[in-house]
Parts: structure tokens; C-alpha cells; sequence
């Protein structure tokens, strides 16, 4: 189980990551996701190892999943509506992706996510 994380980096950034005790742990964390054709990365956070994929690979990982797509499309949107201001500008991005579309908005300038909220993208 991974939790989802907004990161506020220079353009914003959405990963999944699970933190564990020990470096055995992380790696095996990080051997089933290569074996599903993901990149997992490991670093030491404080005390604990941290491993965790980035957006592309979440976004991958969500396409063969409907419950992991939903899971991300409503964490998104609780950011776009409650986070800080830089939660909700980089979720409201992530959001305004054709990976979130469920008609095609690019026209309509509006994105409509399956969260059930509606945004104005910038097209």
C-alpha cells in the first residue's frame, strides 16, 4: 500500500510512496514494482527509506486500473478543492491532462474529471 503526495518542485509533481524501516524492505517494495514495468525509486528520509514512483509511472500503473485511476483522479480533487494554493494549481494541472478527460474538453476549454468536479484548463 502507497500513499499519494503532492510535491510543490519547480513545475509540481504528484508520486505515490510508502516509507519502511529498513533498506531490505524498501527493496523488496522496489523489486514488485520493477516487475510490473515500473522505476522505483529508494532514498533514506531521516531514520527510514522511502521508495516511490513519480507521476509517470503512477499515470501508467492507473491506466490498467480503474481503481487505482479513480483513487488518483479523487485524491487530485481534494487537493484542487481544499489544498493550499500551490495544492490546488498543481493538482488542477495533473488534472487538466487527456488522461483524466472523459470527453474531450481541449475544445471546451473545461475538464471533467472522474471526481465528478469541473476545472478550466488552459489549452
Amino acid at each position: 500500500m502507497m500513499s499519494l503526495h503532492l510535491v510543490n518542485d519547480t513545475g509540481g509533481l504528484l508520486r505515490a510512496r510508502r516509507y519502511v524501516r529498513t533498506l531490505g524492505e524498501a527493496f523488496t517494495i522496489a523489486e514488485r514494482l520493477e516487475s510490473v514495468g515500473l522505476r522505483p525509486n529508494v532514498v533514506r528520509s531521516g531514520p527510514k527509506y522511502l521508495v516511490y514512483i513519480t507521476t509517470e509511472d503512477l499515470l501508467k500503473l492507473a491506466e490498467g486500473d480503474g481503481d487505482i485511476r479513480r483513487a488518483v483522479a479523487l485524491y487530485l480533487a481534494e487537493k484542487a478543492k481544499n489544498g493550499t494554493p500551490r495544492q490546488e494549481e498543481i493538482a488542477e494541472k495533473i488534472l487538466c491532462t487527456p488522461f483524466f478527460y472523459l470527453i474531450s474538453p481541449p475544445r471546451s476549454r473545461h475538464c471533467y474529471a472522474l471526481a465528478d468536479i469541473e476545472l478550466t484548463c488552459r489549452v
